[in-house]
């Protein structure tokens, strides 16, 4: 039969049984600077991860030759780090304490902490390494991202208390910078 008919035999992904990637299978551990502890539990709060956008390429420059356009790859890309984004559930542990915005916090106040002012370095304020794997439904890791160097850049979200809205969940999203990473794919 020939290959452009749509039909199930066709398909080498039908015929060969591959799996599709499902972007909902995936782990992330990150290691936070000394000062910040009880992190383990924080990972289990994590519900979405953001900004891997770790395939850079030049731009295009152009010129201009009596009216006609000419195209080329630029010389370098526009970036060549990432800015990782995770969002994080908030709960109360037994002793009514909001340990994820504690822990998250903390880290933040590394950075600058608006009470005191207090300003630290980056080989204080940075962790790392943050360690994004995705897997099969098997737990086979098919790629994974590993980022060395890594802290907060963004402010912690305000609340925001409102009555009118179903699921009122607490959700913070933290971006984090990286400088360089390891992309690591099967």
């Amino acid at each position: 039969m020939p290959s452009g008919y749509p039909h199930y035999r066709n398909s080498h992904a039908s015929m060969e049984k591959w799996e599709p990637v499902y972007l909902n299978l995936y782990e992330v551990t990150i290691k936070p600077p000394e000062a910040v502890d009880g992190w383990d539990w924080i990972m289990d709060n994590v519900t979405r991860v953001g900004g891997l956008d770790t395939e850079k390429i030049p731009g295009t420059v152009e010129q201009i030759y009596k009216g006609a356009r000419r195209r080329y790859a630029a010389a370098f890309p526009d970036s060549t780090t990432a800015d990782i984004s995770i969002g994080f559930e908030v709960n109360l542990n037994n002793d009514n304490s909001m340990y994820v915005y504690k822990g998250l916090r903390k880290w933040c106040d590394l950075i600058f902490d608006p009470l005191t002012g207090a300003m630290t370095l980056k080989n204080t304020y940075s962790g790392g390494p943050m360690t994004v794997s995705m897997y099969n439904k098997k737990g086979d890791t098919f790629r994974q991202w590993i980022f060395p160097v890594i802290w907060p850049i963004t402010p912690i979200p305000m609340m925001d208390l409102d009555y009118s809205t179903g699921s009122n969940i607490w959700s913070i999203d933290i971006t984090f910078a990286a400088d360089y990473w390891d992309d690591i794919s099967v």
